[in-house]
């Protein structure tokens, strides 16, 4: 139980520090992110499994640190045993993901802590302001702050 409580403890704190710090970049034309706000997860249910490094979180799933919001049916952050860094954080199912009034949401989506891409697959939605996009995919590099969107795209813009 104590290994478990230690493990909680180190997911909370990494995907606080790593996985939405790195968010930052990320720049729809939500708030400017604050990476030493606090993280908030919540769900109906958290499980731990220690050998596959992985801790995930179902049932109306959120992860939320400032302006930045996750939501998905399943959230599962994998980390390595090493040095409880997190090198990944997968959502399925209703993902949801919003930086202030932006936000896009898909099917499945992975977010990759070392390379910092988010890729969002299945019936993808990115709306920012009055302008929507959809298509299969959606490739945001957070780090280098572009986005890519493919597989039967389609936009409605508005002109100002």
């Amino acid at each position: 139980m104590k290994q478990s409580l230690k493990i909680i403890a180190t997911v909370f704190t990494c995907f606080g520090m790593t996985a939405f710090a790195q968010s930052a970049g990320i720049t729809l034309s939500g708030a400017k992110h604050d990476a030493t706000l606090p993280v908030e997860i919540t769900a109906e249910n958290l499980s731990v499994d220690q050998a596959s490094n992985t801790a995930s979180f179902a049932g109306n799933a959120r992860v939320g640190q400032g302006a930045l919001r996750l939501g998905a049916d399943r959230i599962t952050v994998k980390y390595d045993q090493t040095g409880g860094q997190i090198a990944s954080v997968t959502a399925t199912g209703n993902v949801v993901f919003t930086n202030g009034t932006d936000m896009a949401e898909a099917s499945n989506a992975v977010y990759d802590v070392t390379f910092g891409g988010l890729v969002m697959t299945g019936n993808v939605l990115l709306v920012q302001g009055q302008t929507a996009i959809s298509g299969d995919r959606l490739d945001l590099n957070v780090l280098a702050n572009t986005a890519k969107v493919t597989g039967n795209v389609k936009t409605v813009l508005t002109p100002k």
